[in-house]
């Protein structure tokens, strides 16, 4: 099945009204055959990429051009909700808000929700898995770890409870050390 660029950009168009506020706006740029997320001065960089039928979110500071992969799916929804909770999260941080957590701290691969396994993947990361699911989403193991506890939200769900103050009624909160 192969992810049409007009349904990726209808979906960071509705990402962008997370971005937007978090300091992160999402828009293509031809020179990277990208939509690139990034900072005022692009300091920090989000690049997500359509490659061979996936998704692919990878990571990137000025101070290291090296991308760095974040989280890979082939299901559009999958990843909406990825930068759903990732740019709530950041705009949590600009508000000074407690820090937004699916599991308790440390998150460990051990924490993944039931039905869900974390294996190294054959490249870079790691891979998620469930039961009954022939999907494979990649990436970073914390970040699969707490994707496993919420990929059974709606994105409304997980903006409405990501955003709430103390994370109710799907996550919890910690103080920023």
């Amino acid at each position: 099945m192969t992810i049409r660029h007009s349904d990726i950009q209808a979906m960071v168009d509705g990402v962008n009204s997370l971005a937007l506020p978090a300091g992160l706006p999402g828009s293509f740029w031809r020179e990277f055959d990208a939509w690139l997320f990034a900072t005022s001065g692009a300091e920090i960089r989000i690049f997500l990429r359509a490659v061979d039928d996936r998704l692919v979110l990878t990571h990137a500071e000025r101070s290291d051009t090296k991308e760095v992969l974040v989280f890979s799916t082939s299901l559009l929804a999958d990843m909406e909700k990825f930068l759903t909770y990732f740019l709530c999260s950041s705009l949590r941080e600009d508000k000074r808000l407690p820090r937004l957590l699916v599991v308790s701290i440390p998150v460990t691969i051990d924490k993944v929700a039931p039905g869900f396994t974390i294996t190294k993947a054959d490249g870079p990361g790691y891979e998620l898995h469930h039961r009954g699911e022939s999907v494979i989403r990649g990436g970073d193991d914390v970040e699969l770890v707490n994707f496993s506890h919420y990929v059974s939200l709606s994105t409304e769900e997980i903006r409405q409870s990501a955003l709430d103050p103390e994370g109710k009624p799907h996550f919890m909160v910690a103080a920023w050390s």
